[in-house]
């Protein structure tokens, strides 16, 4: 698998989910299974939709 974003896209990322666990989820709705696909097709380039964009 090729990831094809930065370092720095995905530690924006990864503090965004950090604060989510910290602060309450944005996206109560959503499986966790949801949460890990939507980051794995966003990090392939599968998607241009990062998962802290709304």
């Amino acid at each position: 698998m090729d990831v094809i974003r930065t370092e720095k896209e995905i530690t924006r990322v990864e503090d965004w989910a950090i604060e989510g666990i910290e602060d309450g989820s944005r996206y109560p709705g959503m499986s966790y299974e949801q949460g890990v696909l939507d980051a794995l097709q966003w990090l392939r380039g599968d998607t241009d939709n990062a998962p802290d964009e709304e």
